[in-house]
């Protein structure tokens, strides 16, 4: 009786690790030309921006219309072409939208804090994927964290794996 016992489990945990590891796999690496790069190139730049901002002004911009007079905007497509946008919060690339979803300025404990958005868009290649990074600045904290899902799969995204292409 234990020894069928333990083969039936141990046929639940071998199905269970089978459903499982596709859920955390790590995508594949971006490559330099790949529309995952384009996205996480774009992001950097807003947090350079943003980073630029922080210690001109010692706040973030706390909307898009802030960004892009400050001098953020993402690269069109080599066509002249962006992507068309559906509200003031965002602005298109070539094959993405840019948002800011959250901002906190707090000057008097010291507390900085943005997440910004890429969002694929539909009928594009991207499609499917939405890159997030968020920058936190404190007191006791200083750290980018960077990620995406492609069709609902999450994996960490290094905003240095993409170089401007030339």
């Amino acid at each position: 009786m234990r020894r069928g016992s333990m083969r039936a489990f141990s046929v639940v945990v071998g199905l269970s690790f089978s459903w499982a590891l596709p859920a955390l796999a790590e995508a594949p690496a971006a490559n330099v030309g790949s529309l995952e790069c384009e996205g996480i190139r774009e992001l950097k730049a807003l947090v350079e921006k943003q980073q630029s901002l922080l210690a001109e002004n010692h706040s973030y911009a706390v909307n898009l219309a802030e960004l892009i007079s400050a001098g953020y905007m993402p690269a069109e497509c080599p066509d002249g072409s962006r992507v068309r946008v559906s509200g003031p919060n965002l602005v298109g690339g070539c094959h993405f939208s840019y948002g800011l979803v959250s901002v906190v300025n707090n000057p008097q404990t010291g507390d900085f804090t943005f997440e910004a958005a890429a969002y694929g868009v539909k009928g594009t290649p991207s499609a499917g994927l939405e890159l997030y990074v968020v920058r936190i600045v404190s007191r006791y904290h200083d750290f980018i964290e960077s990620y995406m899902y492609r069709n609902g799969v999450y994996s960490d995204v290094d905003l240095n794996a993409c170089s401007r292409a030339d």
